[in-house]
């Protein structure tokens, strides 16, 4: 039997509300450390609510209700005695599109570490350099440091976004179709990115390419109209599901 400190993340009969439209269902999940983990399914089933669930980003909306637990190492993050500013810290998130802020490259990448008062000076430029060589951008960018961010390609303002999480030092890298503004070339590119993070993060990705998360994924969970319908390795999930509606799903007879 797997221990519960064998996740890095769980959700435990997690319910969402938008006013009174029932998002998420009784959804009970748990997510493995230094691995990938995506989940798919159709549009408005659920699967960008659940991912923003994990740093609490819903809290946003005025109309949002949630209830359950949200475990963060066995660590309810609901409860009011965790603050966002250290949630969102330890789980990061990148977005549909590449969102760098109208800044110098090197002001993108240091902005996490000023902010949360992590270093100065030398070290700030250390931890500058180090965040831009674990997305294999150093050696394009280390003369256009104060470059503004939006000169650069999209990938590698995606690759940029990126490196302004590792920055802070998280935990957790959520990607919310990370892919879906760039095309073939530099999709793969990121890709190979995210096999070499998971190695040091946890990775949960939403996405609607279903290729991409088979090849990327260890673990898949499908979602539809709010509820987690199927669960577990990727392998699996893609060729011997145990519910029809993943089957439907994953054989393109559904969404």
């Amino acid at each position: 039997m797997i221990q519960a400190d064998d996740y890095k993340l769980q959700t435990d009969k997690l319910n969402l509300y938008y006013g009174k439209f029932h998002a998420l269902k009784d959804v009970t999940i748990a997510i493995r450390p230094r691995m990938i983990t995506a989940i798919i399914g159709p549009s408005g089933c659920g699967k960008s609510t659940l991912l923003r669930c994990f740093n609490r980003m819903n809290d946003l909306i005025t109309s949002v209700r949630v209830t359950g637990q949200i475990l963060l190492d066995g660590i309810d993050v609901i409860h009011k005695s965790v603050k966002f500013t250290d949630l969102r810290k330890r789980v990061g998130m990148v977005f549909q599109r590449p969102n760098p802020f109208p800044l110098s490259v090197y002001d993108n990448v240091a902005y996490g570490p000023r902010i949360h008062g992590m270093a100065r000076g030398s070290r700030l430029d250390q931890i500058v350099e180090d965040s831009l060589r674990s997305t294999a951008l150093w050696s394009d960018l280390k003369d256009r440091l104060q470059d503004s961010a939006l000169a650069l390609s999209p990938e590698q303002q995606q690759r940029l976004c990126i490196s302004r999480l590792v920055a802070v030092e998280p935990e957790v890298l959520l990607m919310d179709e990370p892919c879906s503004a760039l095309d073939p070339i530099a999709t793969a590119h990121i890709e190979e990115l995210m096999r070499q993070l998971a190695q040091r993060y946890t990775i949960v990705i939403v996405t609607h390419n279903m290729q991409q998360a088979a090849r990327v994924s260890q673990e898949t969970g499908f979602m539809l109209l709010g509820d987690l319908v199927e669960f577990g390795a990727t392998q699996g999930i893609f060729t011997a599901p145990a519910d029809k509606r993943t089957e439907d799903y994953v054989t393109g007879r559904y969404g």
